[in-house]
């Protein structure tokens, strides 16, 4: 299995329960590290295989997977690859 960051979003009528909803997404697996209550996300990691578990979550609108981008080249690294 392998672990994923992700963020939950939740929904805008159920912020005031913000830590109701991040229970019930721990007790699917979900590993919260982070709130941000003003927003309405919490953040942390998930076996990907659970991933879809959180949907289910009262208060969920969304789950965003983070994903990760190669880190750009410095021009010193340009210059030394094309030449």
């Amino acid at each position: 299995m392998s672990r994923v960051n992700i963020t939950v979003a939740v929904a805008d009528d159920a912020r005031s329960c913000i830590y109701e909803v991040a229970a019930a997404c721990r007790a699917l697996g979900f590993d919260h590290t982070a709130t941000l209550a003003a927003v309405g996300l919490l953040m942390g990691s998930v076996e990907s295989e659970k991933l879809a578990n959180l949907w289910a979550v009262p208060g969920v609108v969304a789950v965003e997977v983070e994903c990760e981008f190669p880190a750009p080249i410095t021009a010193a690294e340009w210059r030394r690859r094309v030449n």
